[in-house]
């Protein structure tokens, strides 16, 4: 019998937004050694080192609280060959990636894409300025909404999102405060992944209804 252990490793870049699948092996941690993955770009993403022989440390850098978190896992847990395990910002618990088999990996790469294309496809793709900003704006939005840190200054958590060709726009349902959020260009993309929370203000002036 051939035990293969393997971990692959998917982090969005926090440099360009690239996300790419690395992979690491118990061979190259053996002894003192790390791992260090960078980006085509350049940009450093994690760095993985063992810590005896029963857990694997992973240093990664946090685009959404802009410094870097440190997680321990088992060895057990890190080479699993039967689930994926998802990698948090340690202060907000949004998703930055995922680790464990190479097959798992790919798959819920191909499920986010899916989602993206009918996301896509119901909202009209061609009526935005940059479609791929939006929709990754969009799924950042959702995280942020999950986790219960998309709010209103009133209290409200009832927020409505309506979409322009450039951007998006908040509304209370409560208070009818709003907010707008730039979506067309890179930048745009990189200042919301630095938000760990997002609050309409009530002293925004308010559109008329």
């Amino acid at each position: 019998m051939v035990i293969e252990l393997t971990t692959a490793f998917v982090m969005r870049c926090p440099g360009c937004g690239r996300l790419e699948v690395d992979q690491v092996n118990l061979f190259q941690l053996s002894g003192s050694k790390e791992i260090t993955f960078q980006c085509e770009c350049g940009t450093h993403k994690a760095t993985i080192r063992m810590k005896g022989s029963s857990y694997v440390v992973v240093e990664y850098y946090c685009i959404i609280c802009d410094r870097e978190h440190s997680a321990v896992f088992s060895r057990k847990q890190f080479w699993t060959r039967n689930y994926l395990n998802a990698i948090y910002c340690l202060d907000t618990d949004l998703n930055l990636g995922y680790y464990g088999p190479y097959e798992l990996i790919n798959q819920e790469l191909e499920r986010q894409q899916e989602e993206l294309n009918s996301m896509a496809n119901d909202l009209g793709f061609d009526e935005f300025v940059n479609p791929e900003i939006m929709l990754e704006v969009l799924d950042y939005l959702d995280d942020i909404a999950a986790s219960g840190r998309l709010y209103c200054d009133c209290g409200s958590h009832n927020i409505n999102i309506e979409l322009f060709s450039d951007r998006l726009e908040l509304s209370c349902n409560n208070c009818y405060a709003f907010k707008q959020i730039p979506a067309a260009k890179k930048d745009d993309l990189e200042a919301v992944k630095k938000l760990d929370e997002i609050k309409v203000n009530i002293s925004t002036k308010t559109k008329s209804f």
